[in-house]
C-alpha cells in the first residue's frame, strides 16, 4: 500500500469524518422521502365556509395490523388529542369506497366504519373538512381505541 502523504492524511482526517455525517444525514433524508406524503397545507378562508356536520366518530380496525406489519395499536398509542388525521380512499373488492384513516406521518391507524366511509365519499367527496383526533381510549390491559372530530364544511 502506498504510503500517504502529510496533505493527504490532513485531508482524510478532514474529510471522513464529514462523509459520514454526510452519508448519515442522506440516510434520514431517504427514509423521510419515502413516507406518504400529506395534503398540501391549504389557505382556506374561512368566511366563506360554513359548517354543515360537526360530529365525532371512533376509528375502526385499530386491533389489525397495516399490510407492511407496523401495529396500528403502536401507532396509536403515541397519537395525541387534536392531532391532524388525513383520509385516503383504500378500496378492496369487499369496500370499494373505505376511507383509510392515517396521521401526518402517513401512518395508517384504522379505517371508517363502511356506513360512513360511503355517506363522506357519496355525499360530501369535494366538501373541505377538517379531521382531528378528539382522544385516545383504552391502554393498559385494554387496546387502545381512537376518536375522531370531523366537521365539513360547505362553500358559501
Amino acid at each position: 500500500m502506498k504510503k500517504l502523504k502529510t496533505w493527504q492524511k490532513v485531508l482524510l482526517i478532514i474529510f471522513y469524518p464529514v462523509g459520514i455525517v454526510y452519508f448519515i444525514i442522506w440516510l434520514c433524508n431517504r427514509n423521510k422521502a419515502q413516507e406518504v406524503p400529506s395534503a398540501p397545507a391549504v389557505q382556506v378562508d374561512n368566511s366563506k365556509l360554513s359548517i354543515i356536520e360537526d360530529f365525532h366518530t371512533k376509528v375502526v380496525g385499530v386491533t389489525f395490523n397495516n399490510d407492511d406489519g407496523t401495529s396500528r395499536q403502536a401507532i396509536i398509542k403515541n397519537c395525541k388529542a387534536g392531532e391532524d388525521i388525513i383520509f385516503k380512499p383504500v378500496p378492496t373488492a369487499e369496500y370499494p369506497d373505505a376511507i383509510g384513516v392515517f396521521n401526518k406521518r402517513g401512518q395508517q391507524l384504522g379505517h371508517l366504519s363502511a356506513e360512513l366511509a360511503a355517506e363522506i365519499k357519496n355525499k360530501y367527496g369535494y366538501n373541505p373538512m377538517s379531521v382531528t383526533v378528539s382522544n385516545i381510549t383504552g391502554g393498559g390491559d385494554l387496546s387502545y381505541g381512537c376518536n375522531l372530530h370531523i366537521v365539513i364544511y360547505e362553500k358559501q
